[in-house]
């Protein structure tokens, strides 16, 4: 849930406010350079948000389905590596294309 909010955290601070310059300009005034940045940025936080959602629900089911297994099936290394694995694909799709 923690990284969940920092995911939507920085969406909000680092995205939406050129999001809105946009909007309200109808063209990008901050450069070709900063588009490609402002793109993949936004890219790498929605599907890491994505991919936060899905893993909360994983561990919401674990939890509904296996209450009494669930401590030996959702361990703090599982939940680490799946951290990783959320923002190293949240990475690796938007900025490997750059």
């Amino acid at each position: 849930i923690v990284s969940l909010a920092i995911t939507d955290l920085l969406l909000g601070l680092l995205v939406l406010p050129f999001s809105a310059l946009y909007e309200l300009t109808k063209e990008w005034l901050l450069g070709s350079i900063f588009c490609n940045i402002y793109v993949s940025l936004d890219v790498m936080l929605c599907t890491a948000s994505i991919l936060n959602l899905f893993m909360i629900s994983l561990d919401r089911y674990f939890a509904v389905t296996t209450p009494l297994r669930y401590c030996q099936v959702v361990t703090r290394s599982r939940v680490a590596m799946g951290l990783v694995v959320i923002w190293t694909v949240s990475l690796m799709v938007s900025f490997l294309p750059i």
